[in-house]
């Protein structure tokens, strides 16, 4: 008697081994490097020429107001600036800089510089995102710089007034507070620069596949439950909200275009749950990125997540208003 051979199962994923995952972690985090320094290298590059030509300050100058009122050296809006054109890694290169120009940063700075580029980042990218979900990419621009603004403003004078964060910012890079470096120092603070953020990118890499393993970002998802209910975002747009907020508005946001299509979500949640995930996402990744130079957590993620939830909520019972909606959502986008 013939022997049949057992039927192939597809659609089961074979577990993979602890060294072949770390290989293929390790591919991944080189890839995403290469990525990031095709636009960090030119970025610091540009700024190394300015601070060369002794331009900083020039074109800092028209940010002066706005940036005195959140506590901040001009030079800062450079970084910010390069943030929400293009990504946080480029805006931390930046930022990291300008710090032989601006000298030390306080804890507060850290955390104030780092908000506006938690808030605000990316904007070409995720603005796109956003406007195949349903809603105005230029609104959506409009409303994370104005509210990354706001929030940089509220932080920078609520430290000032209570003394808070006003010892010496620490940084997980190292480099040079030299302002005047040769080329030869300033390359290999370059280079090292970019080593520590190779090595960043690893560890946030290994932080989320173990934190997915042990079900840490569902039970962080579910801790959110209570920010979706009083943001007012509607309860069939919740889950994709919470995820967006977790791991990303790109993610997120392709799943509210998904959702949206095909009806399950209606256009008057669409608004609250992407207005929620424009102001606060990427919880997990991002904030521990920008945290690990210099900000605070309490700022990073606590403070940007209690003032997203108001300002979603704000602009959620807002908008139920015609006149209001016509302003906030456009009534290509109602």
């Amino acid at each position: 008697m013939t022997q049949r051979t057992p039927p192939r199962r597809f659609g089961k994923r074979q577990p993979v081994g602890t060294a072949r995952a770390l290989k293929i972690m390790c591919k991944q985090a080189w890839g995403a490097w290469l990525t990031l320094a095709k636009l960090t290298v030119p970025a610091m590059l540009a700024v190394r020429l300015l601070t060369v030509l002794d331009l900083v300050s020039v074109i800092s100058r028209p940010f002066e107001p706005l940036m005195s009122l959140m506590r901040l050296p001009p030079e800062m809006a450079l970084a910010w600036a390069t943030a929400f054109l293009t990504t946080n890694y480029a805006g931390i290169a930046v930022y990291l800089s300008l710090l032989p120009v601006v000298g030390p940063l306080t804890v507060a700075q850290a955390t104030v510089a780092g908000s506006l580029m938690l808030i605000a980042h990316s904007l070409p990218v995720e603005c796109g995102v956003c406007r195949g979900a349903g809603a105005s990419p230029l609104r959506t621009a409009a409303l994370r710089l104005s509210a990354a603004a706001l929030y940089g403003v509220l932080v920078g004078q609520l430290a000032a007034a209570l003394g808070l964060g006003q010892g010496r910012a620490e940084f997980f890079v190292p480099f040079s507070f030299d302002p005047n470096p040769g080329w030869p120092t300033w390359l290999l603070s370059a280079i090292e620069s970019l080593a520590g953020m190779l090595a960043l990118v690893f560890l946030l890499l290994l932080m989320m596949a173990l934190m997915r393993k042990v079900g840490l970002l569902k039970l962080f998802s579910r801790l959110l439950a209570p920010v979706m209910r009083l943001s007012g975002v509607g309860p069939k747009a919740m889950p994709i909200a919470v995820i967006g907020m977790v791991v990303g508005l790109a993610y997120g946001g392709g799943l509210i275009i998904a959702e949206t299509r095909s009806g399950a979500v209606p256009k008057a949640d669409v608004y609250g749950a992407i207005t929620l995930m424009c102001l606060c996402h990427s919880l997990v990744e991002d904030t521990i990125l920008v945290a690990a130079f210099g900000g605070s957590l309490w700022g990073l993620l606590i403070g940007r997540l209690a003032f997203a939830t108001l300002l979603t909520a704000a602009l959620v019972r807002a908008a139920r208003r015609p006149a209001w909606r016509a302003v906030l959502v456009g009534r290509k986008y109602a």
